[in-house]
């Protein structure tokens, strides 16, 4: 991996003992309010965030900056040596993160930048960040690892729901609930992100807790083959309250139809916070890819 930079963005909520161990590269989005911007993760942390944002502050969220990519390429290129780099990102249907990020190569003509629209987010894009770099580690060819990308792409399935689905109707990422208005009120709304990258409603539930199970339940259809010896990366990922992914995860790990090759519990960071509301918890997973 000496030659191969790995780069993404702050969507990908890798937990920072995985981003240092596999020496990735992050890049904050920012957050706004006030008339000025903030780093997500740098400059302002989560809780001052969410107080405003029940506070009523109107919030805002921007890419980073072309010239933030400039700056990283650069320092991977010019001074750590880098021959190559994988800079993989959130779905360009829901930020045009990936858009900066290939302007920003145009600056480094002569060295190697794939610049990859991960059509999704969270901890389903940071699997697909991690097993870049794992397989960069283990020494990979380039077809292999693009092939590695483009099946967990390919496979990787995420699922949310919300305490309350207000922020992300106003945000913007989600403008067919308001075709279902009132039951979005009533009822618990179940979201995934579809093969096209944009989210999707899947279906309403009745209430939280159901809205919980729901959850497991997707993971859980697939894995009723007795047979079947593939395993999955599964991430967790939650808001303000930790509580009901612990539960789920209790649920999932409890399941001997469900097998595990890695598990990882994530708070999901403030930059999906915002457009979701505090209240969040979401499961993802993927098969493992096969060495």
């Amino acid at each position: 991996m000496e030659n191969i930079g790995i780069v993404t963005d702050t969507t990908s909520d890798i937990p920072e003992e995985l981003v240092s161990k596999y020496k990735i590269r992050v890049v904050p989005l920012y957050i706004g309010f006030g008339g000025k911007l903030h780093r997500e993760g740098k400059e302002i942390t989560s809780s001052e965030v969410y107080k405003k944002l029940e506070a009523g502050v109107k919030i805002y969220t921007s890419t980073p900056s072309v010239g933030d990519f400039v700056d990283v390429y650069r320092d991977l290129i010019e001074r750590q040596k880098k021959t190559l780099i994988y800079s993989i990102h959130v779905s360009s249907k829901l930020s045009a993160t990936s858009n900066a990020a290939d302007q920003a190569k145009k600056f480094f003509p002569q060295a190697k930048i794939k610049v990859i629209d991960s059509k999704t987010s969270t901890i389903s894009l940071g699997f697909i960040v991690l097993e870049t770099a794992r397989a960069a580690g283990r020494g990979e060819c380039e077809e292999r690892i693009a092939s590695i990308i483009d099946y967990m792409i390919r496979k990787n399935r995420m699922f949310a729901t919300f305490e309350n689905f207000e922020y992300l109707f106003r945000g913007g990422r989600a403008p067919f609930l308001g075709k279902f208005l009132s039951r979005s009120i009533r009822l618990k709304p179940i979201i995934t992100i579809g093969s096209n990258g944009k989210v999707k409603l899947k279906k309403f539930v009745k209430n939280k807790r159901n809205s919980i199970n729901e959850l497991y339940r997707q993971i859980r259809k697939d894995s009723f083959d007795p047979f079947s010896t593939v395993k999955k990366k599964i991430g967790i990922f939650y808001g303000t309250d930790i509580n009901p992914a612990l539960e789920l995860k209790k649920m999932i790990e409890e399941d001997n139809k469900i097998k595990i090759d890695e598990l990882i519990l994530t708070e999901i960071t403030t930059i999906m916070g915002t457009h979701t509301g505090p209240g969040i918890w979401g499961v993802s997973s993927c098969p493992v890819v096969s060495k």
